[in-house]
């Protein structure tokens, strides 16, 4: 076996487990009406038939009287027995595939309180601002909220154990709890604020009540932030002291990972961030105490984890966006299919989709959230499907297409399949994407798909192959501004240069400051250019890269040294740079040997517009309706592929 550690049976307390392998908790919003439902069930089903040893469900509230918020992320409520029948279901499911399953439980929101009840102001352990809305502060709970808060908690743990949960996970990790631990947030003066022991005592109290309700064998595991990643925030050595308490109370596990919404980065790490961003800082905790760790942040890498179990830095592997492109990967990794293995490109649309009150969706798997649907029904008359494009969304059509038993042309006007992604893959910090543009070209390599490089379809092409459907993916082409010296020879197109890369000379502006000139600008570090600059029209940099990724993309370039420019308007190229115009009409001379041009994209939609008179089953997917993201190209060819 390639990853013995990794698979090898562990314990955490009484609670013995298969493998080492655990799904950390990570919200999706499938609930409805604040309960689980079969979209919900499925998905973790689906989780536990792949091979994971325990799922860590998402968060869980004990209580909605005193502390009834957040409103808007359908987080379920376990505050009676007439809620046991949801979470029974869920956990029984689980169990059918041999794996465990701890729940999430929260004692309270506090300042991460969203939409605001009249009447009901947010709580929390003292008046401090709400993180999203600082103008609003919270309500300093009285002694006798906390102790209903913590009788709440001891009587939702033993409805907890009556579903069949196998474990409760306290969770004081960036929501009450962990304000209550922090002084940062916690400013009391009476026996819950003060010294850390003071501070420790919410926690510890929920910890009792708890286990009057579960028994003392019952095992718990509680979650924590190493440190919250800004200034002023609990630092690793405070958090070391916590986990020296917490042993004497005979926890049986520690989940920990950095960060806070504060540092969102930190909490969930983004593609810019390091492979294995809270190992080390949770070795220093497992160096402390003698209670097992379960840690995560970025650990996609087998060979990594691997390693980890076996230098003893953790005891458990925590994942969760990976178990969100691939349910099945354990299973995979154990029989040695790593090449079947979908990776997570972490692009973050998982987690961001649910901050703006949606479900949850994956930018490479279209299937994620849709487990109840079933897999895709063999159809029962084959056709001929014609496929002009071979980016990601004319490869996942032509996959999907060709499971359900097409006989698929997937024909590609360029040498080389992969559309954007190809530009995309290029960073080394990309690597995750260059995976999956290799694990999907390997995905169009069955009997039923005939791949044509270097062909270009046109309407004649189309008419000679008289395919009975066809699918046009024929992407976008770069958008150019009609500016003089726009084709000078020291111009350069950003996704051109990307995916054939020539030396340039360093002083370079980047004109467009969106995902790729950002991303281009990070490129060219790698390649030890200096000098760096970012211009756009519009009045901020990275304007389209999304909410929970933007601010690691802006440290990163601030980090890098790269400059930023907002709010200028690329007016003309000269021999020594460029002409830039600001909002009030004053221009400006840019001094540059190297000018990239990341200026957008625009829809290639002209095959499609040619066709509709000629073909009887036309269908158009991807940029070439509107460039986009990955996850619209994606999930619009699983549509196709669904009604073909």
């Amino acid at each position: 076996m390639k990853y013995p550690k990794l698979y090898e049976p562990a314990a955490i307390g009484s609670l013995n487990l298969k493998n080492r392998i655990v799904l950390s908790p990570l919200h999706t919003n499938f609930t409805v009406d604040n309960k689980y439902t079969e979209k919900y069930i499925e998905y973790y089903m689906e989780r536990a038939k792949g091979g994971v040893g325990l799922i860590i469900s998402a968060h869980v509230m004990a209580e909605i009287d005193v502390d009834p918020y957040p409103i808007t992320f359908g987080y379920p409520t376990l505050d009676s027995t007439s809620e046991i029948k949801y979470f029974a279901e869920l956990t029984e499911g689980v169990h059918q595939y041999g794996a465990k399953i701890a729940i999430e439980l929260s004692p309270g929101t506090g300042r991460l309180a969203d939409e605001i009840i009249e009447g009901e102001p947010p709580v929390g352990p003292s008046e401090i601002p709400l993180l999203t809305m600082p103008d609003v502060k919270t309500r300093e709970l009285t002694r006798e909220e906390i102790k209903q808060l913590v009788e709440s908690y001891g009587r939702a743990a033993g409805f907890a154990k009556q579903a069949g949960f196998d474990a409760i996970y306290v969770h004081f990790m960036a929501y009450l709890g962990d304000q209550f631990l922090s002084s940062c947030w916690n400013h009391r003066q009476d026996e819950y604020g003060g010294s850390l022991e003071n501070r420790m005592r919410f926690l510890v109290e929920c910890i009792e009540s708890a286990r009057s309700s579960v028994g003392e064998d019952f095992p718990l595991i509680v979650g924590l932030a190493l440190d919250h990643g800004f200034p002023g925030g609990r630092e690793l050595n405070e958090t070391i002291e916590i986990a020296k308490k917490l042993e004497s109370l005979k926890i049986d596990a520690l989940h920990l990972r950095r960060g806070s919404y504060d540092a969102m980065n930190l909490i969930v790490p983004t593609v810019y961030m390091k492979e294995g961003t809270s190992v080390d800082y949770a070795y220093e905790v497992k160096k402390s105490v003698n209670i097992p760790i379960i840690v995560d942040g970025n650990l996609s890498d087998l060979s990594y984890c691997e390693s980890i179990l076996e230098e003893g830095k953790t005891d458990f592997i925590g994942m969760g966006r990976p178990f969100i492109t691939d349910p099945h990967w354990p299973n995979k990794a154990r029989a040695g299919k790593d090449e079947e293995i979908l990776p997570c490109i972490r692009c973050m649309q998982c987690i961001n989709r649910v901050f703006f009150a949606r479900y949850s969706a994956c930018s490479v798997n279209p299937q994620y959230g849709r487990e109840y649907e079933g897999q895709l029904q063999p159809t029962s008359k084959a056709k001929q499907v014609l496929i002009a494009g071979g980016g990601p969304a004319g490869l996942t059509a032509a996959k999907f297409l060709a499971e359900k038993g097409h006989n698929v042309t997937l024909v590609e006007k360029s040498n080389k399949l992969g559309g954007h992604l190809l530009e995309a893959a290029v960073p080394a910090y990309k690597k995750e994407t260059d995976g999956y543009l290799e694990w999907l070209i390997r995905q169009v390599k069955k009997p039923n798909i005939e791949i044509r490089l270097g062909t270009e379809v046109t309407p004649d092409f189309v008419l000679n192959i008289k395919p009975d459907a066809v699918v046009v993916c024929t992407g976008s082409v770069p958008q150019l501004p009609q500016v003089p010296g726009i084709d000078s020879e020291n111009v350069k197109i950003a996704t051109k240069l990307l995916e054939n890369y020539t030396d340039v000379a360093d002083n370079i502006v980047i004109v467009g400051a969106g995902l790729v000139g950002c991303e281009m600008a990070l490129f060219l570090k790698e390649k030890g250019k200096n000098n760096i600059t970012l211009i756009d029209i519009l009045p901020e940099i990275a304007y389209d890269v999304i909410y929970v990724a933007k601010p690691s993309l802006l440290g990163e370039l601030e980090q890098k040294g790269i400059k930023g420019r907002p709010g200028l308007k690329l007016k003309e190229v000269t021999s020594t740079g460029i002409i830039v115009e600001d909002i009030k009409g004053n221009t400006e001379n840019i001094d540059a040997n190297t000018v990239i041009l990341a200026t957008g994209l625009e829809a290639d939609d002209n095959l499609y517009d040619n066709l509709q008179d000629k073909v009887n089953e036309i269908y158009k997917i991807g940029d070439c309706i509107s460039p986009r993201k990955f996850i619209d190209a994606v999930h619009e060819a699983y549509a196709i592929a669904k009604i073909i």
